[in-house]
């Protein structure tokens, strides 16, 4: 079993009303689309900024090339850190949809464990 089976996608096969209802739920989170949006937004800023201060050193002749390559360099480590500030964010959310695969799971086993546990078993209908 892999984790894109439709039984751990709730969502997949359901009509638009059903998914609507499970986002106002709160059975299902928003929340990873909106970051994975907030990252590109993020993305397309610190690229314009980065150009900008790659442009405005230009402007400043005392810095030479040394500032050209610290505008270039401090863009790189900025998209570097955004990213990984935003992977951790959506990795909060897949540890929660893990553990509840997991809770989804052992429920079923003490689910079957209980209906094992009410089949008489053989001795006793026997004894009988």
């Amino acid at each position: 079993m892999s984790y894109n089976d439709s039984k751990y996608l709730p969502m997949k096969n359901k009509s638009s009303f059903a998914k609507w209802f499970g986002y106002l739920g709160f059975d299902h989170f928003i929340a990873p689309f909106l970051i994975k949006l907030i990252y590109w937004v993020g993305v397309l800023i610190i690229v314009s900024a980065g150009i900008g201060g790659f442009f405005a050193t230009f402007e400043m002749p005392e810095r030479g090339i040394g500032g050209v390559l610290l505008a270039l360099i401090a863009t790189v480590l900025s998209l570097l850190f955004w990213r990984l500030m935003c992977e951790l964010l959506i990795l909060a959310f897949n540890i929660y949809a893990r553990l509840v695969e997991i809770r989804n799971l052992l429920s079923q086993r003490q689910d079957r464990v209980d209906a094992y546990r009410k089949v008489p078993s053989v001795r006793a209908l026997n004894n009988e």
